[in-house]
């Protein structure tokens, strides 16, 4: 059976497209990450993570300083926090975030909320 003159020409290049928008994506993709921005939304969700599980509700996330590059593995931030507990009334504390990279992976070493 043979193929139309159109299918072709027209086959290989969409094949071409393809393998090359493909290729575009996975480079863009594997491109490293802004460490501030990621620290920053660690502690975000590890904040979040932690209010939960001690019963209480996060009504507005902190505004957390400028993250800031301790050592080349290391980030630390703070800001407040105002959260809702069990009993219904809402509390306002400072909290503290470090964030560590440790075998190329960030993981929140430590949060720490304070009155």
């Amino acid at each position: 059976m043979r193929l139309p003159l159109w299918l072709r020409i027209a086959g290989p290049v969409v094949l071409l497209v393809l393998v090359l928008g493909g290729t575009a994506a996975v480079v863009v993709a594997s491109q490293p990450k802004d460490p501030l921005a990621e620290a920053r939304a660690l502690c975000l969700s590890g904040m979040r993570l932690e209010l939960e599980q001690r019963g209480a509700a996060a009504r507005e996330m902190p505004l957390f300083s400028e993250v800031e590059r301790v050592t080349d593995d290391e980030y630390r931030t703070q800001g407040s926090v105002s959260y809702r507990d069990d009993d219904g009334s809402e509390q306002r504390v400072q909290v503290r975030c470090i964030v560590r990279v440790e075998d190329g992976v960030m993981r929140v070493a430590g949060i720490r909320f304070s009155s």
